[in-house]
């Protein structure tokens, strides 16, 4: 019996040995493979938070998500450049273009507008006396008028007394001669014909009523007057308007102004009259940018007798050979949009799938293209197809990409310095102390607490004297009171973080002005407030504390910047 149980110990113990020797060293050889494999990981990121880079495996120290491998194959690479398998760019269908200098097919700009009346020749009918209007009849806009004719008719206890006066002084005309002459005289000053004076002696009763009789010919526009009210001496009646000629008037961006003129020839079209074209010239181009719309006013004026255009509408405008015969373009498929920004990708070696990213600056838009200004050059590859693949694969790399840009953390450099008069110096502290009050209630997410804090923050910022202060001053006072006081009126937590973003953007611009300062002031940024937009904001503290997620995600964040 024990020999049987010895036999099979033997047994067993020889299967382990080989067991081991055949299996446990392939099990070794597939850990080196995979060891072999991990050997390529370059270093480990967050997907959400690409500046964030480590050595090692672990988790992100902002939202505490699993880092990822980043792979590099190819040392030689900039650090701004990404590398991509053959296989992701045959999944991503990717494509690029070389961008050149050709001669355009349309060089044509097309400019968008609409008819509005020659301000020139408008004009406003007025009455000359104090009065009531009795009758109007001239009631519609758009009704012709010439003139001289007949408006309406107006009740004057001015002018009724005036005429009485005329009738008594007709009684001794013969021996108070200058008497008569200065009663007749004052009804000619309120526009009475002889043949009206005449006519009043000779009945011998003054007018109730006076007849209110058109200054200019021309089409009215508006009307302000109504039967019944009253209207004091110079106060408008009608606004007339002679469309014998109009203006066109056209909007055009700020990167089409370098091809635009005065004199240039353009050619007006509407869908009102298709197949007609009209040629006229560039009269005049507004001096002053529309900063809310970006353009800029060309106005053009046309010749109107044939009462072709009519004010209100739509015409397009068409200006030949603005561009020049050649110009670099790049197509529209290759440009990726952020708001403001405009980039493409781009391939810097033909023979390697190795990608970055290009801030450009677009001008004009001809077909399918757009010029380029600045930030790529001829011969120059672009990715014109799957652009939004590589900007994610760049975002995943923590490689520069539409999330990223040269004024990181929210836009908080400016481009002028801000001097702080003495009373805003003085007052400043107090300022930022109620900030970071409302900020550290934000972050314990104390709607409350918030509430009463931004209102106590309104009340200083409504202390300060904006009028003494520069304009880029009074824009930031200014965004400050109308945000604090939002704050203090919203009741959800929610709303109370939106209204923080333009708050902070604000302060963090002032305060980054400011000079010996008592103690440094962090400036610390989270790119997933506000939808993944980005947000910043103060704090006395190093230590990442986010008032835009609290508890939620209380430490995602990094300290941009210290103010000292």
């Amino acid at each position: 019996m024990l020999k049987r149980f010895g036999a099979y110990f033997i047994v067993l113990l020889v299967g382990l040995v080989f067991g081991y020797l055949f299996f446990g060293t392939k099990s070794e050889s597939g850990k080196q493979k995979d060891s072999s494999n991990i050997g390529h990981v370059h270093s480990w990121t967050c997907s959400m938070h690409p500046q964030i880079k480590s050595k090692e495996s672990g988790d992100c120290p902002l939202c505490g998500m699993d880092l990822t491998p980043v792979s590099v194959n190819n040392s030689e690479i900039d650090s701004q450049q990404f590398k991509m398998t053959a296989n992701a760019m045959a999944l991503a269908n990717i494509e690029t273009t070389v961008v050149g200098f050709g001669s355009l097919k349309s060089n044509t700009l097309v400019l968008s507008g609409k008819i509005e009346s020659n301000e020139k020749t408008n004009s406003v009918q007025t009455t000359i006396f104090d009065g009531r209007i009795e009758k109007l009849n001239v009631n519609y806009v758009g009704q012709y008028i010439k003139k001289g004719q007949l408006l309406g008719s107006i009740y004057s206890p001015e002018l009724y007394a005036a005429q009485d006066k005329l009738l008594t002084s007709v009684s001794y005309k013969d021996t108070h001669k200058k008497l008569y002459a200065a009663a007749r005289n004052t009804l000619g000053l309120w526009k009475m014909t002889d043949e009206q004076v005449d006519a009043i002696i000779k009945s011998g009763k003054p007018m109730m009523n006076f007849p209110v009789y058109a200054d200019v010919s021309g089409t009215v526009t508006e009307i302000i007057a109504a039967e019944g009210n009253w209207y004091k001496q110079g106060e408008a009646l009608y606004k007339v308007s002679n469309l014998y000629t109009v203006w066109a008037i056209f909007d055009a961006y700020e990167n089409q102004l370098p091809g635009l003129k005065v004199g240039q020839e353009i050619t007006i079209m509407s869908n009102a009259f298709k197949g007609e074209k009209l040629k006229s010239k560039i009269s005049f181009i507004e001096p002053v940018l529309n900063s809310d719309s970006r353009t800029i006013v060309v106005r053009v004026t046309l010749n109107n007798k044939k009462q072709h255009f009519k004010p209100g509408m739509f015409v397009q405008g068409e200006i030949e050979g603005v561009l020049g015969k050649e110009v670099l373009t790049v197509p529209k498929s290759a440009v990726l949009w952020t708001g403001k920004r405009s980039i493409v990708y781009v391939k810097p070696n033909p023979n390697v799938p190795v990608f970055e990213m290009a801030q450009i600056t677009l001008g004009e838009m001809i077909g399918d293209s757009y010029v380029v200004l600045e930030g790529v050059t001829s011969g120059d590859e672009v990715v014109t197809n799957g652009a939004f693949t590589i900007d994610a694969a760049a975002q995943l790399l923590g490689k520069k990409s539409m999330m990223t840009s040269k004024r990181s953390g929210d836009n908080l450099q400016v481009d002028s310095e801000l001097t702080f008069n003495d009373n805003l110096k003085s007052e400043f502290p107090k300022i930022i102390s109620a900030y970071m009050e409302l900020k550290d209630f934000l972050v314990a997410s104390n709607s409350h607490k918030s509430m009463l804090k931004a209102g106590d923050l309104k009340e200083l910022l409504n202390a300060i004297d904006v009028a003494v202060l520069s304009k880029d001053f009074r824009i930031h006072i200014n965004t400050l009171k109308e945000t604090a006081e939002k704050i203090a009126v919203s009741k959800t937590i929610k709303e109370q973080r939106v209204q923080f973003k333009p708050l902070s953007k604000s302060i963090v611009i002032l305060a980054g002005n400011l000079s010996h300062i008592d103690q440094p002031i962090y400036v610390q940024y989270c790119p997933m407030a506000d939808n993944n937009k980005g947000g910043s904001w103060l704090s006395f503290d190093d230590e990442v504390l986010n008032p835009y997620y609290g508890d939620k995600m209380l430490h995602c964040g990094s300290v941009l910047k210290t103010i000292q």
